[in-house]
């Protein structure tokens, strides 16, 4: 009997041996499964960061880009306008030269028409009309002499 006890307890020692031999297994094959997982999760979790990384610094380089472009732009604006700026002080500076010129030129032919004038006078005087000169004739000389018509038809 004692015999029969012990085999029957060596087979249910060896059938919970054997159960708890696959229960282990089924767990390692678990915690295996679960590592590939969590493996692969990784693995899909740093290629999505390295797209996000990577699409991060293609804006970052596309914002700069832009930036750059912006800054081009502006400065081409601002030298152009510079450029304006500096067309019209030109212009002024030019148009300031001739209005100097033309009033230089007035007052060199209004001294020359009073020398003609006062040269007219002094041979008119010497040819015996020093009477007859008189501050009328001087001024219908002048008047004659400094008009600009009359000016135009002695060709200056």
């Amino acid at each position: 009997v004692w015999e029969k006890r012990e085999e029957e307890w060596a087979r249910e020692k060896a059938a919970r041996d054997r159960l708890m031999n696959e229960v282990l297994a089924g767990r390692q094959r678990q915690i295996q499964e679960k590592m590939e997982l969590n493996r692969r999760a990784q693995e899909e979790s740093i290629k999505y960061r390295e797209q996000l990384i990577k699409e991060l610094e293609e804006a970052k380089e596309l914002s700069r880009r832009e930036k750059e472009r912006e800054e081009e732009l502006k400065t081409a604006r601002r030298q152009e306008l510079e450029a304006q700026v500096l067309q019209r002080c030109l212009q002024e500076q030019e148009e300031q030269q001739r209005q100097r010129e033309e009033e230089e030129e007035e007052r060199s032919g209004q001294q020359r028409s009073e020398e003609l004038v006062r040269q007219e006078a002094e041979r008119m005087a010497e040819r015996g009309y020093r009477d007859r000169v008189s501050s009328s004739v001087k001024g219908t000389l002048l008047t004659h002499c400094c008009h600009p018509d009359t000016q135009a038809h002695r060709g200056g």
